[in-house]
């Protein structure tokens, strides 16, 4: 904002020129009053763009100065602020009684300061501001009086708009975008306490400000109070105070209007967060359950874009895993023993397949069924499968050395098998898997009942790409239930020293 004259008022000689300090380095011109009649005189001379006063003044104090700064210096809609002191809450509200424009409280802050009067500057009526005119409906049945009212607030650069009676009036407002009504009380066909009435009655207009012009009579006041004007001026009235009611309750119609458009604004954003919130809970919703048969770093990708989920062909590298002599057991234990087996042996397959960024296709008791390169495809599908078959194999052989000291004889058979698969989602309304479908999947089951104890089977076509990094011992040529042709198949040991020391990023 450009440099503004502000006019301080204050009988302190430090809070004056710390005020003065904090101003002029913020670039604006300061004009300073030690009392409220020098300040009357100042402001008459060199008309300010604001005022900040102190309440407690020599003389006359801050409050009768505001009332003479009004009726008699300043013009409509300059800002007067009240300096008061932080502990002095019945000053403060005096202040927003008498028509200060706001207040700042002592001690003053100097990093606030400038923020504060800025502040009050960006809210100057637009008449002060040049920002716009003030528009005014003018009610009044004798022309001449609408013709005074015209000419007091139109230099002001306030806008005039007239009606000669109560209907014409309610006419006006109902098309006519207004800030403020006076409102003449004696009128034929509708006096102006029915005219108040009515206008209070519309929602559109409930909070307009309308000040009654009366005779001095206390009665027409109170009536005019009682049918809802917010002010009053007497005939024949004084342009001074005129302009300043309007002034005041043109600032009030400001503040209502942005109270207003903020709440309107509120309702939208609440509106637009419900809307995300309930966004959001669905992803949150959609990636749980992508996460019962997905890594969560793959779920967090997918769950954006569920188009990922449909049927498509793919080549993938499929991984199945089960426990040897696990049906013996089963059968020979109890279901507690069972379960925990069970649930030591997922946990470390769980694990092993999040870190490689495998998906979890098939899950029943200790079968369990993994592909790779999908449904975010990957630049090393037989490495990743690989490498989680051995985690498996090194961690669930540990589990079974404590597992055989309480009597349970298992082991664990693995084989891997490559190839195109069709891939989707199936299922039904809340209850959907993600699922691999073709002869690579069967192919990959029957290695893994070919494979012996602690055996890693893998085809030709998943060793090729890995051969370097891999031990591997030729197997056999293998035909499997339901092929019609053998299949080579190797044993995998490990992976060799000088790719063990593995930093990918997987």
């Amino acid at each position: 904002m450009s440099a503004r004259r502000i006019l301080v008022i204050e009988d302190n000689t430090l809070n004056l020129k710390l005020v003065r300090d904090i101003l002029q380095f913020a670039g604006h011109q300061v004009c300073e009053a030690r009392s409220g009649e020098d300040g009357l005189q100042l402001a008459q001379r060199e008309p300010p763009d604001l005022v900040l006063m102190d309440l407690q003044l020599p003389g006359i104090d801050g409050f009768e100065t505001l009332h003479r700064l009004r009726r008699d210096v300043l013009a409509p809609g300059v800002p007067v602020v009240a300096v008061t002191a932080l502990a002095m809450a019945e000053d403060r509200e005096r202040a927003a009684a008498a028509g200060f424009d706001g207040y700042i409280e002592k001690p003053i802050s100097v990093r606030a300061l400038p923020g504060q009067i800025e502040g009050f500057l960006a809210e100057a009526t637009p008449a002060t501001a040049g920002d716009g005119a003030v528009t005014v409906l003018a009610v009044d049945d004798t022309p001449a009086n609408l013709r005074l009212l015209e000419a007091v607030l139109r230099p002001q650069g306030h806008r005039v708009v007239t009606a000669a009676t109560g209907p014409e009036a309610l006419e006006v407002l109902s098309r006519e975008n207004v800030d403020l009504v006076l409102l003449d009380i004696v009128m034929p066909e509708m006096d102006g306490y029915e005219v108040c009435r009515r206008i209070r009655s519309v929602p559109a207009t409930e909070f307009l400000p309308v000040v009654m012009i009366t005779a001095s009579g206390n009665e027409q006041r109170l009536a005019a109070l009682e049918s809802g004007a917010d002010d009053f001026v007497s005939k024949p009235f004084d342009q001074s105070e005129l302009l300043a009611r309007v002034a005041s309750l043109a600032r009030i119609k400001r503040f209502q209007d942005t109270i207003r458009r903020q709440a309107d604004e509120l309702a939208q954003w609440n509106h637009e967060l419900e809307a995300r919130v309930a966004r959001q809970v669905a992803d949150l919703e959609r990636t749980n359950r992508l996460r019962h048969f997905l890594s969560p770093q793959l779920a967090d990708l997918v769950v954006g874009d569920e188009s990922m989920l449909r049927s498509h062909r793919r080549e993938i590298v499929v991984l199945f895993t089960d426990l040897r002599k696990f049906t013996p057991f089963a059968e020979t234990s109890e279901p507690e023993e069972v379960m925990g087996v069970l649930a030591e042996y997922h946990r470390v397959i769980g694990a092993l397949v999040h870190a490689y960024g495998g998906t979890l296709e098939r899950f029943t008791g200790d079968g369990i069924m993994v592909f790779f390169n999908d449904p975010v495809p990957c630049d090393d599908p037989a490495e990743r499968a690989v490498r989680t078959a051995l985690g498996i194999r090194d961690q669930v052989r540990e589990l079974a050395v404590r597992w055989e000291r309480n009597g349970y004889d298992l082991a664990l058979g693995i084989g891997i098998a490559q190839g195109f698969a069709t891939l989707g989602r199936i299922g039904f309304e809340g209850r959907f898997d993600y699922a691999a479908i073709g002869s690579v999947t069967n192919l990959a089951a029957r290695l893994c009942g070919d494979a012996g104890p602690w055996q890693v089977l893998v085809t030709n076509r998943v060793l090729a790409p890995i051969a370097e990094i891999c031990t591997a011992e030729l197997f056999g040529d293998v035909q499997p239930k339901g092929f019609s042709r053998s299949v080579r198949v190797h044993n995998v040991n490990g992976i060799a020293p000088s790719a063990d020391n593995d930093t990918k990023d997987w």
